[in-house]
């Protein structure tokens, strides 16, 4: 089912398409920061993100076509708690394969990275990663009502969390047993 679904290390030389998909409005209006439109700026970015040990990045890609970006931080080392940050820019990633880009996410967090937890925040206005979270197993801590403030506008920021142990029970369903560099977990 995902057998044309990878993921590779983003490079400087993506700086130029990842800026892009960062400006389009319908990404940049669920993210928590705005984006400079500097292309240098974004390869500093990229440069710095390479060298850190609490973040990890991917470029997906459907059939060898980059179509989204995926990013793991941990949020809490001594705790082993991290937190996602994905878009997708192009159809491909959106429609078919999307939410199967979470389970090889959930695969890398845990046996791969050995964290314990993922909270994710999301914004209300994003409804469907807020259905899908769900679908996932995630489980929905609560609500902070008019959290934040995008375009003059405030918004509700849903919180969600998942244990390994919830993780190790639910995967079983979606039979993905890779994580983000292709390795195989049982």
């Amino acid at each position: 089912m995902t057998q044309g679904l990878s993921f590779r290390v983003p490079n400087p030389d993506d700086a130029e398409m990842l800026l892009e998909w960062r400006l389009r409005p319908e990404i940049a209006s669920q993210m928590f920061t705005a984006v400079e439109n500097d292309v240098e700026k974004q390869r500093a970015w990229l440069r710095r993100s390479n060298e850190r040990d609490d973040y990890v990045h991917r470029i997906m890609m459907v059939d060898g076509i980059p179509v989204g970006y995926a990013s793991i931080t941990v949020t809490n080392p001594e705790w082993r708690i991290c937190t996602f940050g994905v878009y997708m820019a192009d159809r491909r990633g959106r429609t078919g394969m999307g939410p199967f880009n979470f389970t090889h996410m959930l695969n890398h967090v845990f046996y791969t990275m050995g964290q314990r937890k993922v909270v994710n925040h999301i914004l209300a206005s994003n409804e469907r990663v807020v259905k899908g979270q769900t679908m996932l197993g995630y489980r929905h801590v609560g609500t902070l009502r008019e959290q934040v403030v995008k375009d003059g506008r405030a918004q509700d920021l849903h919180i969600f969390e998942m244990l390994e142990t919830d993780w190790r029970t639910t995967r079983s369903r979606y039979g993905i047993l890779m994580d983000m560099d292709g390795r195989e977990w049982p």
